[in-house]
């Protein structure tokens, strides 16, 4: 190995063992920084889940003692407002907590009509909320049609001021129905609100409740007090979800599919995730809980870049170092060694210059321009050789062509003169082998001429050219015990020099004669459509096992056949001067060769 590329290699070895190490220790910091973000994101998720979780679930706890308590009250206010269906209702509500003497508790009384719309109520921002899409009020004013009170099974976090609240119905009349909402001012500050605040973390928490209505879902923030909003304006606010659309929202998504999303913008980690893994209508009153939680993660994001420019700078600080290096290396060994080979590359003598230098490099350097001048005027003797033998064998076959003529006349006449047929089998021996060095000489002469003659493409009738050529070789094909079946049903014409085509023709029916297996048929297939020409050569035997380098110069795919190896690499040229595609591939014992013409 040169010198200058064992340096270089030593140079690219160094480098190598430290950019591995540095970047070694950048990725096993890079996975557990990776890693610790995954564990912190999980436990923050699963400590605010619990919370939430806990906080809605166990919400009911606090109004089971009052069970009693709230259906008297709500059993008085039914039997009253019958008594006296003009009663306001804030009085009907005095009149009531006189009555009970209520400490921990409080409530609201609403007036609603058959159309489910609360058009009285004590507490105003209640007025005019339209119930028929919450499915759990519907359906207990529509039983108490049967003159009892019915409770709700769920405990509701009332939106407007966060108060958990426990609701009644009852009938006053078929078109009128009393509500009663039952409040525990005792667990107020146990809201949803106040566990996530007082939750031991930085990160910003929102809360949705997700529910269905008539045109899809819906749903609005727990977290969030609307001192100065109704109900109604908030129940008209909200946006539908279609149930086309879940996927498009991420809380509805998150809610109805139970989804974990994650969102990272600007360093801001937002986590859409579900407080419970299945539709809670039948605990809750509506669908799930969804928490959005955002993680900042600025610091640790800004660590991590940290790190990463310590990394590049390190490899910066390497790369200079090993230019140092590679400069050094260059001017001293690499540049004069460099001259030398692009000498060498480019067949001149190297420039006196590098010939001043006292060192080994200029002693190569004079020894190699002795050996170019002693190897250019071996190459100008060698150059006239071969002008000369090439005339020579262009002089040689041209000198065969008049014998060859003659032997072809004298066969033509023994067949013509010949009065019994035990001749036919030598005569057509004669004839083939006559036949098969016209087609060799017809070779060496387009090999010899096709660099200096231009063959340029003319309308030719593909059919006839074929029928030509089959008739030529069909008794090669006879004496080696094979027979061409041409199926060409009607004339194709394309645009190629006849000689060429003849040529490709010439050599596929010679190779599947040669090669072919005795007493089968050779298949000459000619397909055309509007745009093309398709010739197939079929020819059964052995398949051709280097099928990718066929069609290159010298090669034979049996050595034991005789040949010059020219004639497919003359077909191939052929073939990409005039477009020609062509392939070769082996289906039902036979081996075929395809070229598709063009038809202009």
């Amino acid at each position: 190995m040169k010198l200058r590329y064992q340096l270089y290699i030593f140079i690219l070895f160094l480098s190598a063992i430290l950019f591995f190490v540095l970047t070694i220790n950048y990725i096993s910091y890079k996975n557990q920084y990776d890693e610790d973000l995954k564990r912190f994101v999980n436990s923050e998720v699963r400590l605010h889940k619990k919370a939430i979780s806990n906080s809605i679930q166990n919400r009911s706890i606090e109004f089971n003692d009052a069970g009693d308590l709230f259906f008297n009250i709500a059993n008085d206010a039914l039997i009253l407002f019958k008594k006296d269906s003009s009663m306001d209702l804030d009085e009907l509500k005095l009149l009531l907590k006189k009555k009970y003497n209520l400490q921990n508790y409080d409530f609201e009384l609403y007036l609603i009509d058959k159309s489910y719309v609360v058009y009285k109520t004590t507490d105003l921002k209640d007025l005019n909320l339209d119930l028929t899409n919450i499915s759990d009020a519907r359906t207990l004013m529509n039983k108490s049609l049967d003159g009892n009170i019915y409770f709700s099974k769920f405990i509701n976090s009332d939106p407007i001021n966060l108060e958990y609240r426990l609701y009644a119905y009852a009938s006053v009349s078929k078109d009128i129905f009393l509500e009663l909402s039952f409040i525990n001012t005792q667990i107020k500050n146990s809201s949803i609100s106040f566990v996530v605040e007082n939750l031991q973390s930085n990160n910003s928490v929102r809360v949705y409740r997700v529910f269905k209505n008539k045109d899809g879902y819906s749903y609005y923030n727990l977290l969030k007090k609307l001192e100065n909003e109704t109900k109604k304006s908030l129940y008209d606010s909200l946006d539908i979800i279609k149930n086309s659309n879940i996927t498009n929202s991420t809380i509805v998504n998150s809610a109805i599919n139970f989804a974990q999303t994650q969102n990272l913008e600007s360093n801001l980690l937002t986590i859409t995730a579900p407080i419970f893994d299945k539709n809670m209508f039948q605990f809750l009153g509506f669908e799930n809980v969804v928490m959005e939680l955002e993680i900042d993660l600025s610091n640790r994001v800004e660590f991590l870049k940290d790190i990463k420019n310590l990394y590049i700078g390190s490899l910066f600080v390497i790369v200079f170092i090993l230019f140092l290096i590679f400069i050094f290396v260059q001017n001293r060994f690499t540049k004069p060694i460099e001259a030398i080979l692009k000498s060498i590359k480019e067949s001149k003598k190297v420039e006196e210059e590098l010939l001043t230098y006292n060192n080994e490099l200029s002693r190569i350097a004079k020894k190699y321009n002795i050996l170019y001048d002693k190897f250019t005027n071996e190459l100008e003797q060698n150059s006239n050789l071969l002008k000369e033998n090439k005339k020579f064998i262009a002089d040689t076959v041209h000198q065969i062509r008049t014998p060859l003529t003659n032997i072809l006349m004298n066969s033509e006449m023994i067949k013509k003169f010949q009065k019994d047929s035990s001749m036919n089998t030598f005569i057509d021996q004669i004839d083939a082998s006559i036949n098969m060095l016209s087609n060799s000489y017809e070779d060496l002469s387009y090999l010899l001429t096709s660099d200096t003659i231009s063959y340029k493409p003319k309308k030719v009738d593909l059919k006839t050219s074929l029928i030509e050529r089959i008739n030529f070789f069909s008794t090669i094909s006879k004496v080696n015990f094979k027979k061409i079946e041409p199926q060409i049903e009607e004339s194709s014409y394309i645009y190629i020099n006849d000689i060429e085509l003849e040529r490709i023709i010439d050599n596929n029916l010679s190779n599947a004669i040669k090669y072919g297996s005795k007493d089968k048929i050779i298949d000459v297939v000619l397909i055309e459509n509007e745009k093309e020409a398709i010739l197939e050569f079929r020819s059964f035997g052995d398949e051709i096992k280097n099928k990718d380098i066929i069609f290159n110069k010298n090669h034979r795919e049996n050595e034991a056949k005789r040949g010059l190896g020219l004639g497919l690499f003359m077909v191939s040229n052929i073939c990409i001067k005039n477009g020609i595609r062509y392939d070769v591939y082996y289906k039902k014992g036979q081996n075929i060769f395809r070229y598709i013409f063009k038809k202009n």
